[in-house]
This record gives structure tokens, C-alpha cells and sequence, in this order.
């Protein structure tokens, strides 16, 4: 539906009836399109059942850290992480990116990819938004390595989580990775650099523990590309909703596992708080 049109239906209809339209219009698409991309997710349900993951994003946070400690653990990274010192010690097993979309610019966009292809341990595979899929496919993307692909949807539920059909859009890319954990089974996950304190600086450069030079994509960390401060406070706020939904979720559908925040300086409280060094202690 159409911005305009959009709020015209929505104005008229209880929001119940319109959040039904919204998810039956997601699923209509889902069901025209191709999904042999996502047949190779089944091959990722419940392998690792019982054990423990930590999520790497790329809060300012992260500066605290010893990730030395996390040598051989189960390690799943984000977005820019690949700049990151100690790289190739924790040894991401999957490395995810949040799908394109502006205000970034698509050959910005596609030479990042290249840098991280580049960047990242030559085993460590690649997790993308099934509308990246062309870019991959038209600049030749990460030919020697695994590739998979996620049906991202703005009007799913979160629970019963199955890799082969839609999952929740992410609001920031930690959030891409949490339906993947819980769907190969990991019994706790840590949280690592989810600071999301970005209303805290608003208007000045987003913060990330590396330099904003470091990053190759324009627009990326400059807030005046993004949003005015009522749409900035709607990103955070739509953030925490989206974690809050996995928590729910996580009580209903995954009893048993736990979601941990080891970021030192988070606003991300709708979860236990602890530290790396009491973790791997």
C-alpha cells in the first residue's frame, strides 16, 4: 500500500482489521515469489541445540571489551563488525546484513559488500535480505562463500520461527540476527555492542566503536540523512518494541532460552544485564 493511501484506509478501518489487511497483503507476496532461495535454511534448524552464542553489533560499547575472550566461541556479527581489531580471533561463523535501502547509495552499498568479502575469515558465511539477491547475483557478490537469504516482512508474527518463510523486518541489525539463533536452537544469547543510545546523540554522527572515515558507505552514520528528531524517537522506539516481541515470543514459543545484554552502556534493559568477564568466567 501507498504512504497516502495507506493512512487513508488506516484512519477508517479498527486497527485490528488493518494490521490483518497489512499481514494477508505480506503473505499474498510471499506466496508469488521465488523461494528457492531459502530452501538451504532448513539445513540451519536446530543444529545447535543447548549451546551458547553471542551476538556482535557495532555499538561504541564494544571499546570496552576483551573480545579475545571470546576465542572459539559461537560468534555471529552484523553490519560493520568486520572492521573490527580482533576479527579474525572471534571468528564469526555467520555475518549478517541488513537489506538495502536509502538514504545509503547502491554502489556505496556494493562496494562495502566487496570490502567485507575481503575483510571477513574465509569460512565465515553470509546471511543477506532475499531483496539483495540481485545485487549478488548482478556484481558477481561473495562467489566462495555460503551465501543464505531471509523473506524479511514488515506484518509477521514472531514466534514458531521458520527460516524457510517470512521473519520479522528488522528495525536495527542485531534484530536480523535473533530469528536465526532461535531457530538453530541456541539456549543463550549474549548481546554484545546493542547499545542503541542513538536519541542520546541526536544530530551528532551515529556512534560505533570504529571512526565514522572507517565506514564506505555516504549517509550511513550522518543523522541529517536519516530522520528529524519525532522520526528518530519512531526508529528507537520501534527498535525496543521489535526486541520486546522476541522476548514475548521467547516465553511462549523457546522457554528455556535466555537472551543476555553484555553491552556495557545499553539502553537495551528489557533483559538480564551482565558482563563478558562473568560470562566466560
Amino acid at each position: 500500500m501507498s504512504g497516502a493511501k495507506n493512512t487513508f484506509i488506516q484512519s477508517w478501518l479498527p486497527p485490528a482489521l488493518y494490521y490483518f489487511l497489512l499481514q494477508s497483503a505480506d503473505k499474498l507476496k510471499f506466496l508469488s515469489s521465488d523461494k528457492s532461495l531459502l530452501k538451504s535454511n532448513a539445513s540451519l534448524e536446530g543444529i545447535a541445540k543447548g549451546k551458547r552464542a553471542f551476538v556482535l553489533a557495532t555499538g561504541p560499547s564494544l571499546k570496552l571489551e576483551n573480545l579475545k575472550a571470546l576465542v572459539g566461541e559461537d560468534c555471529f556479527s552484523v553490519s560493520n563488525f568486520f572492521l573490527h581489531e580482533d576479527l579474525d580471533i572471534v571468528h564469526p561463523k555467520f555475518h549478517f546484513f541488513a537489506p538495502f535501502h536509502p538514504p545509503l547509495i547502491l554502489e556505496n552499498f556494493v562496494a562495502w559488500l566487496k570490502q567485507a568479502d575481503e575483510k571477513l575469515p574465509v569460512d565465515t558465511e553470509i546471511v543477506l535480505g532475499y531483496t539483495d539477491a540481485e545485487i549478488v547475483k548482478n556484481y558477481g557478490l561473495f562467489p566462495k562463500r555460503k551465501v543464505h537469504y531471509l523473506y524479511l516482512a514488515y506484518h509477521v508474527k514472531v514466534g514458531g520461527i521458520n527460516l524457510q518463510k517470512p521473519i520479522l523486518w528488522p528495525q536495527s541489525g542485531p534484530l536480523m540476527i535473533l530469528p536465526v539463533l532461535l531457530a538453530m536452537g541456541y539456549e543463550k544469547i549474549y548481546l554484545l555492542g546493542c547499545d542503541h543510545t542513538v536519541l542520546r546523540d541526536f544530530k551528532k554522527p551515529i556512534p560505533h566503536f570504529y571512526a565514522k572515515d572507517k565506514d564506505t558507505r555516504q549517509n550511513a552514520s550522518d543523522p541529517g540523512a536519516w530522520a528529524d528528531i519525532i522520526q528518530a524517537h519512531q526508529y528507537s522506539m520501534n527498535t525496543f518494541v521489535q526486541y520486546e516481541k522476541y522476548k514475548k515470543a521467547i516465553s511462549i514459543d523457546y522457554q528455556g532460552v535466555e537472551i543476555i545484554n553484555l553491552s556495557q552502556d545499553s539502553w537495551l534493559d528489557m533483559f538480564e544485564a551482565s558482563t563478558l568477564d562473568m560470562v566466560i568466567k
